[in-house]
């Protein structure tokens, strides 16, 4: 090696180790080229991944969404509900969507439809997994546009409502219609991933951040107790047909003769009472423990035998241990009959 480099002249010696610098450079080059490649690669390899693994989060996220969705329709629909329930939520949503602002207020007198009773429907069972509530709504004046916005707001229903049959009538002299509507409400069996849920529905309108306690539909009088005061079921609420079928009717022996549902609550918990009442007489709604102790927001409610929806929130007192309550209590003033109907009772979210 020595003797071929001496046997070259000192420009050839340049240029062979200019040539090998080239050459030493190319392959450092090509080297680099390939390295910087392989790492995009990788780059990309765990830029794929990466997206793959948010994919599969926002999949998993999705259908945890769907499930709990699921859930809550089936708990809105459940097959386990009687027939008698069906009808009180079906008819508390009707009742709803009729009101002239459906967010607004129960008791608001401002109607976009006037429903004066709605009667008991018929309840079918497909041999599908779910059954069909059938029901026909009477409306005896109204105008053309608010009917339709009735009919949009029936479709629009959370409850799955649909609309099976319309008839119209027009009056001889003037410009409002009558209307008769059947409605359908679908009731599904629960949620296949939660088919043991129970949770009951909460009704239309109620604040979502209220979790349900009780219910009380009205259909014997179970849990109520009395001062000089008869309770038995009713069909009917005067001379109109009960909501659902049946209510309680109390009539008082004397003037201040009192009735009330027993409550066994948390201390120290918020709770809202809902509850439907009719009287003949005036009469009170309030909360009283058991000394007799009344709870402040008592409610005078009118004796002209309308029925309507009164609400009471309060806060419980006590230690550790529940607090035995009479909630409602019904106070009447001057005697009469009153008539007592879907008692609610909820407990605040901490």
């Amino acid at each position: 090696m020595n003797s071929v480099w001496g046997r070259l002249n000192e420009r050839e010696q340049r240029l062979a180790i200019a040539t090998a610098g080239v050459i030493c450079l190319a392959l450092v080059v090509m080297t680099g080229v390939r390295a910087m490649g392989y790492l995009q690669e990788l780059d990309r390899t765990i830029a794929r991944l990466e997206q793959d693994i948010i994919n599969y989060a926002e999949q998993d996220a999705r259908g945890v969404s769907v499930s709990k969705a699921y859930a809550g329709v089936a708990a809105q629909h459940s097959s386990a509900w009687t027939e008698a329930e069906i009808h009180n939520r079906l008819r508390q949503e009707i009742y709803r969507l009729a009101l002239e602002d459906p967010e607004g207020s129960p008791d608001s007198p401002n109607k976009l439809v006037e429903i004066p009773t709605l009667r008991q429907g018929a309840l079918r069972d497909t041999g599908h997994g779910y059954r069909e509530y059938q029901l026909s709504i009477k409306i005896p004046q109204t105008d053309i546009y608010s009917l339709a916005l009735f009919l949009i707001r029936l479709q629009a229903s959370p409850q799955s409502l649909r609309i099976d049959g319309l008839d119209i009538a027009r009056s001889p002299d003037g410009p409002l219609i009558s209307a008769s509507i059947n409605v359908t409400r679908t009731v599904v069996a629960g949620s296949p991933d939660d088919a043991e849920t129970d949770s009951p529905e909460m009704p239309p309108g109620e604040p979502a951040a209220l979790a349900y306690m009780a219910n009380w539909d009205g259909m014997d009088a179970t849990g109520w107790e009395g001062d000089s005061c008869d309770m038995v079921p009713s069909p009917t609420v005067g001379s109109l047909v009960a909501d659902g079928g049946s209510c309680l009717k109390l009539t008082a022996g004397k003037p201040d003769a009192t009735a009330y549902m027993r409550q066994e609550l948390e201390p120290q918990s918020t709770y809202e009472l809902s509850v439907q009442v009719a009287a003949e007489k005036p009469v009170l709604i309030m909360i009283a423990d058991a000394k007799g102790t009344r709870y402040e927001g008592a409610i005078e409610v009118p004796g002209d035998g309308r029925y309507r929806r009164y609400k009471i929130a309060f806060t419980t007192g006590g230690g550790k241990e529940k607090v035995k309550l009479g909630a409602p209590v019904i106070l009447f003033k001057d005697g009469g009959t009153a008539y007592v109907d879907n008692v609610l009772l909820k407990k605040a979210i901490d």
